[in-house]
């Protein structure tokens, strides 16, 4: 019986792989890693797999086409792309999160993958295995590496027939950006400000920090961390400080984020003596962001965070923003749907931590 059961799959997988290999591809792309794709005219069915391609295939139109998703997308998860689109959680689970299984990929039938964090080799190992054409993306960001993201954009958009959406999206996204610039910078002020609680593979406390923090980079801020020494930043494992480092940096505003806030409000519980060295304790100038870095960076929450730590610290050239609506109209622009509703239930507004409700900065 179990004989006979390895030759039934044996012959399903062939026959998937003989169906994609048998396809006809009219056109080829270089993806990421330089590889040329042959890829068919019409790409009508896809899967993502590995870290945040899936996000990145949603900005750029192409969730209605998905036709299979790793296993962690069909859970319960804080994925903005998932409450915009939540069909994405019924659809075929094509295997573990970062990378799938070839076997289930086959069968969900697809006409491309979508393959980030990846090498050559592994791409190609992939394709060869399937018969399908595998298209490798970088991830790049939203501040220093936007470059990178964007050409991934445009890379998926050529490939989905998506071009339109994703140049519009583009515009959008440098729009809000110079506009968060300019609303700080005629506030005439660069404060110094300081963002812990940073998740990592899991909650971390307020020394975990972000010095390339792309929020207040936006608003040119004054982010007290953007001088640590890059041999110390990973955004693998994350970038840690000592306490002493950040009373010695004494920031006048510091931002938690919300993932890390119950490990923060400990911190603070079991320190009240030094907590007095910092500024912004003694103020009461500590404000919660939306959690950005779950499952890889979420460029839309980044960007809302910006636009909530400009209400924040120069309340005066942001008062005519309803944080509410901003966040809506930037989730609209990157997953297709106004979900700020969805996140406020799972995370709360952004407040300030010493308030039983929301600061008038942040309404």
């Amino acid at each position: 019986m179990k004989v006979l059961y390895c030759i039934l799959i044996l012959g399903c997988c062939c026959a998937c792989g003989g169906q994609g290999k048998h396809k006809t591809f009219s056109r080829e792309m270089k993806d990421a890693l330089g590889r040329q794709v042959a890829l068919p005219d019409t790409v009508r069915n896809i899967v993502c797999i590995r870290a945040s391609a899936i996000r990145l295939v949603t900005y750029a139109g192409g969730a209605d086409l998905i036709c299979g998703v790793e296993e962690q997308e069909s859970r319960e998860q804080v994925f903005t792309h998932l409450f915009a689109h939540p069909g994405l959680r019924q659809k075929a689970v094509i295997g573990p999160s970062m990378g799938g299984d070839p076997e289930l990929i086959m069968a969900a039938a697809p006409d491309v993958i979508f393959m980030s964090t990846t090498t050559a080799g592994d791409a190609d190992a992939l394709q060869q295995r399937t018969g399908i054409p595998v298209f490798t993306i970088e991830y790049g960001d939203i501040g220093r590496n936007r470059q990178t993201f964007y050409s991934s954009l445009r890379s998926i958009g050529e490939v989905l027939g998506t071009r339109q959406r994703v140049d519009s999206l583009i515009r959008y996204t440098d729009r809000q950006i110079g506009e968060l610039t300019r609303r700080a910078k005629t506030s005439g002020e660069v404060p110094r400000i300081y963002v812990g609680g940073i998740s990592y593979k899991g909650q971390k406390g307020i020394t975990s920090t972000d010095p390339y923090y792309a929020a207040f980079d936006f608003l040119k801020a004054g982010n007290v961390a953007a001088g640590i020494d890059s041999a110390y930043v990973s955004p693998i494992t994350g970038t840690y400080i000592d306490w002493e480092q950040l009373a010695d940096w004494d920031p006048q505003v510091i931002f938690v984020d919300t993932d890390g806030l119950p490990l923060v409000m400990e911190e603070f519980k079991a320190r009240q003596g030094a907590n007095r060295l910092l500024t912004a304790y003694r103020e009461k100038r500590i404000y919660t962001l939306w959690p950005y870095n779950n499952h890889h960076t979420n460029f839309e929450v980044m960007l809302i965070n910006a636009w909530i730590a400009g209400k924040v610290l120069f309340p005066g050239q942001f008062s005519d923003i309803d944080a509410d609506d901003k966040a809506n109209e930037i989730l609209a622009a990157f997953v297709g749907r106004p979900v700020a509703d969805s996140l406020v239930r799972k995370w709360g507004r952004c407040r300030n931590v010493f308030a039983g409700d929301v600061p008038p900065a942040v309404q």
